[in-house]
């Protein structure tokens, strides 16, 4: 058991270190961040578009194929603009996160206001408030609103290293202290 715990605290140790250093990588680089995750995205939607081609061509999919082609041309296109458009590609994705948060931050509102709601007036209000602000200045300025999420990723993932790390060395310094005792 205390080999475990042993083991289990290096795995700590190492995933919070490399959090932190993720964290600090996107808070120092934002844009190059956010660069990355467009084009991971990109990939994805490309490899997923291809998947769905070739499942819309098998012959036991006959009753979707027209959808999973659908689908796949939507996929292999998207990826590809994304891959060779990385930077429009970005903005366009923070603009549709701003008209998301508008349509959000206005459901929060009608529920506020509405006969059925399961928490209080207040907190929808304030939540649609808050939504509509973010969405208006993510439409406003995609470019600065998608620089500002790669800064509050880096930012959690220090956050979430530095707990992780903790984690680790608490758990080590127990085992040390168990092993110690057992002696």
């Amino acid at each position: 058991m205390l080999d475990f715990a042993r083991r289990s605290s290096t795995v700590l140790i190492v995933s919070g270190l490399l959090a932190i250093a993720v964290g600090v990588v996107a808070v120092a680089w934002p844009g190059l961040t956010i660069l990355t995750l467009v084009l991971i995205w990109g990939w994805y939607a490309l490899v997923d578009g291809l998947l769905a081609l070739a499942a819309g061509l098998r012959p036991r999919n006959r009753d979707s194929r027209v959808f999973l082609i659908v689908i796949a041309a939507i996929g292999i296109a998207a990826g590809l603009l994304t891959i060779f458009r990385p930077l429009d590609s970005g903005i366009a994705l923070a603009w549709i996160l701003g008209v998301w948060l508008l349509a959000k931050g206005a459901s929060e509102l009608v529920s506020a206001f509405s006969q059925q709601r399961e928490t209080s007036r207040w907190l929808l209000l304030l939540g649609g408030i808050l939504f509509v602000t973010a969405g208006v200045i993510f439409i406003a300025n995609p470019g600065t609103a998608a620089l500002a999420v790669s800064k509050w990723l880096g930012v959690c993932a220090i956050l979430w290293g530095v707990f992780i790390l903790g984690a680790g060395i608490a758990r080590r310094t127990a085992v040390k202290e168990a092993g110690g005792a057992a002696s």
